[in-house]
């Protein structure tokens, strides 16, 4: 099982290389044209696991300093799990939510949600439409063929975004299965393993095209590296009023 398991991550990964990689690069593009202003940042948002790849894109060592991570506690699995699968469905707490943070027009937003589903996350990706930004999804393409959207509008966040990029993973999210007997089980997600490659991929080309255009990337260094504080806290000081988990 640990062979096959590693294995599904390369086939999935090497899908991604063949499939996504022009919705990477236009996402990318996107994003970049929207970072221009001095103070400008990109915000990322997930409910239950998805969360996440929030926190894979902040205060990163390595990664942009211009990064707002959307983590509210009523979807954290650590405030309460049954909760925040409650709330996950729920697209009346989306404008409470954002409400709490400096979202500017013209800015863009990547919304994570495996299934593209659930309440939250198409009413996420619809109100921040309605505030002027820019969608970019990360979802699994494979659910809208094999259910249906919990949001009332019958959407599913493929079918509000600007940008869609398909993470390539199963319906389910569980990739190896067993039978025995009157025993049949599925198991090992994968939907976190694929976010993090394409987010740090993405996050790879943002800052090339900064370097083409002449920017100068914000990235933060490694904390545990000689030099990197002062480094580090100029970023900060930058992006402070932006960031609000800073």
């Amino acid at each position: 099982m640990l062979d096959l398991y590693i294995e599904e991550i390369y086939k999935r990964i090497e899908k991604i290389k063949s499939t996504q990689l022009e919705k990477i690069k236009q996402a990318a593009h996107l994003i970049t044209e929207s970072l221009i202003s001095e103070d400008s940042v990109f915000h990322v948002f997930g409910c239950g696991h998805s969360h996440m790849a929030a926190e894979e894109l902040f205060y990163r060592a390595g990664g942009l300093a211009c990064v707002n991570a959307i983590l509210p506690s009523e979807l954290m699995l650590h405030e309460g799990a049954l909760k925040s699968s409650y709330y996950e469905r729920n697209e009346e707490i989306i404008k409470l939510i954002f409400d709490r943070y400096e979202l500017r027009k013209g800015e863009c937003i990547i919304i994570v949600s495996h299934s593209g589903r659930n309440g939250a996350p198409v009413e996420a990706a619809i109100d921040a439409k309605r505030r002027g930004l820019h969608v970019v999804a990360l979802t699994s393409t494979e659910y809208k063929q094999k259910t249906f959207s919990r949001h009332s509008s019958g959407k599913f966040l493929e079918d509000v975004a600007d940008i869609v990029i398909d993470n390539c993973g199963p319906y389910g999210d569980a990739v190896l299965t067993v039978e025995k007997e009157d025993i049949k089980i599925s198991f090992s997600p994968l939907s976190t393993v694929l976010n993090t490659v394409i987010l740090n991929m993405l996050e790879a080309e943002i800052i090339t095209n900064m370097l083409e255009k002449n920017m100068s990337p914000p990235v933060f260094l490694s904390g545990n590296i000689e030099g990197a504080e002062e480094h580090n806290l100029k970023l900060i000081e930058k992006y402070r009023k932006r960031l609000r988990h800073l």
